[in-house]
């Protein structure tokens, strides 16, 4: 496993540091326009390795994240937004965790927020654990 984007591993020690934090969601006052208190929804502002995990995940197109793997059970259903449990990670192959990583950040596209519950629920970490097991083999 040499492709490029397993520089992913590189963030791995940011991620599991005890005080990173992936994203915070500002404080977005009300404002008034033509007389009309406008309130808008917050989003979240990632921190700078989430982003960089983000850049390598996708590469190049190798990987079609809504294909399925010849690994995958046959009734898999790709969609983005698509989370497994965390177990999935035990076993998971490489392109496995990547394809979920490339969803999980398309996921992102169509709610705000997903990468954030991911990341609090460990699954990004999770899976970059696996790959550096993988890696190591």
């Amino acid at each position: 496993m040499n492709e490029p984007w397993l520089r992913v591993l590189e963030l791995l020690p940011i991620l599991e540091s005890p005080d990173f934090v992936a994203a915070t969601w500002p404080k977005l006052a009300p404002r008034i326009e033509n007389g009309v208190k406008i309130i808008q929804m917050p989003y979240p502002e990632y921190h700078p390795a989430i982003d960089e995990l983000r850049s390598a995940v996708w590469g190049p197109p190798d990987l079609d994240p809504y294909k399925a793997l010849p690994e995958d059970p046959p009734d898999i259903q790709l969609t983005p937004g698509l989370s497994f449990p965390i177990e999935y990670f035990e076993t998971a192959t490489a392109n496995q965790v990547r394809r979920y990583l490339m969803l999980c950040f398309r996921g992102e596209r169509f709610c705000d927020g997903h990468i954030d519950g991911e990341f609090l629920n460990g699954k990004i970490v999770a899976a970059l654990r696996r790959l550096r097991s993988l890696q190591s083999q």
